[in-house]
């Protein structure tokens, strides 16, 4: 299995695999619904902000990737919370992760291995750190989502 592979899959299985922290996002998120999703705690972000800064962040590797400006017109902000917190936006939104992470995973796959530690145009760092850091960003979310949708059950 290559470098690139390897984190593809890592990222993918986060998602919806079988990763070595044993927790993924589909678990979590299929059980938190709109009303649970625009919840905080202490002032915190909540989950449905947590997962569009996620998407955003998936969405800015790409566009490193195929040498993009990273923000364009019409992208949602960073942490974006809808004014709309109905149960049909709330499933867009998932989508919406799923759509990236499979995206992002794609393209990791095909990204040329030779490029893995050249410089991104525009950035200071290569590939590689981008690659593993949205894994490592991902892990990071899901363990402050999980956290807020035990939360959330609780109050209920």
């Amino acid at each position: 299995m290559s470098h690139l592979e390897f984190l593809a899959q890592s990222l993918q299985n986060l998602y919806d695999g079988s990763p070595w922290i044993d927790v993924i996002f589909t678990e979590h998120l299929k059980r938190v619904n709109a009303q649970q999703a625009v919840q905080r705690i202490n002032g915190s972000n909540c989950i449905w902000q947590i997962v569009n800064h996620l998407i955003y962040w998936n969405q800015r590797v790409l566009r490193y990737m195929h040498n993009e400006q990273p923000e364009q017109e019409g992208d949602l902000p960073d942490f974006y919370l809808p004014e709309n917190h109905g149960e049909e936006n709330w499933e867009a939104t998932r989508h919406r992760l799923e759509h990236s992470v499979e995206h992002l995973a794609s393209a990791i796959r095909a990204f040329p291995e030779e490029k893995l530690y050249e410089l991104f145009p525009g950035t200071s760092h290569p590939a590689a750190y981008y690659f593993q850091g949205v894994v490592d960003h991902a892990s990071y979310h899901l363990g402050q989502i999980v956290l807020l949708s035990k939360y959330s059950n609780v109050s209920e």
